[in-house]
């Protein structure tokens, strides 16, 4: 599975963010929550609910002391999944929460609970982790609960993160859009170009609906129809 680092920061830290892969607030005071104006900078930045769990269409819910509670996450993910399937917001990531290291297992508990017994995806934080011990969290990701991303270190401005690139690709759309493979097209190419790793691209196939039998894995032949999320 491959990885991409990312920076969270709230609306006031905005401008120390450095480039690449972000994520902000659609919720919460006015030095937290993102503007209009932020986001247009940070178009492919992944949405944190910062409050009990107002916003159904935003990537995570914010799961920590002065945001959400784990009851509130029970239930912010069917609505936040129904939002992700009807592409009520075209981009939204499958639903995740984050939380702490050390809240994983009662949050865990409350889901299954609540008959949520799996899905949901987990953003972990653990600042006593390097960047990686970081990486391996992620990639090692398995069960009905995979981390998608791991914050390890809290700096003055930003946070830093490594996020699954299968995660941050998987996005509701309100419909996919159709490619044609060129003579000598891989998979490993085609994955690549949407920086993706082999397996979770054909996976994604699969959900959209493409042929992946024809797709196959070596060298393809020219127009075979493939699918993506974004042009």
């Amino acid at each position: 599975m491959s990885v991409v680092i990312g920076h969270d920061a709230i609306h006031a830290n905005v401008s120390h963010l450095p480039p690449g892969q972000t994520a902000g607030y659609t919720t919460g005071s006015a030095d937290i929550r993102w503007t209009a104006a932020d986001w247009h900078a940070h178009p492919k930045g992944v949405r944190i609910c910062q409050d009990s769990g107002s916003d159904h269409d935003a990537d995570v819910l914010d799961v920590e002391r002065g945001a959400a509670a784990n009851a509130d996450a029970c239930r912010w993910y069917p609505a936040a999944k129904a939002a992700f399937k009807a592409a009520a917001r075209p981009g939204q990531r499958h639903p995740a929460v984050y939380t702490s290291a050390s809240n994983v297992t009662p949050l865990v508990n409350a889901l299954i609970a609540a008959r949520i017994t799996a899905g949901v995806g987990l953003w972990v934080a653990n600042w006593d982790l390097g960047n990686a011990q970081a990486v391996a969290e992620v990639q090692n990701a398995a069960g009905p609960f995979p981390i998608v991303g791991v914050q390890y270190d809290n700096g003055p401005f930003y946070d830093t993160n490594v996020f699954s690139t299968g995660w941050l690709g998987d996005v509701s759309q309100a419909g996919p859009h159709k490619h044609a493979t060129q003579a000598g097209d891989t998979v490993a190419g085609l994955a690549a170009s949407r920086n993706m790793d082999p397996d979770t691209w054909l996976a994604l196939q699969a959900k959209l609906g493409a042929d992946v039998r024809a797709l196959g894995s070596g060298p393809l032949k020219a127009g075979i129809t493939w699918l993506s999320v974004n042009p």
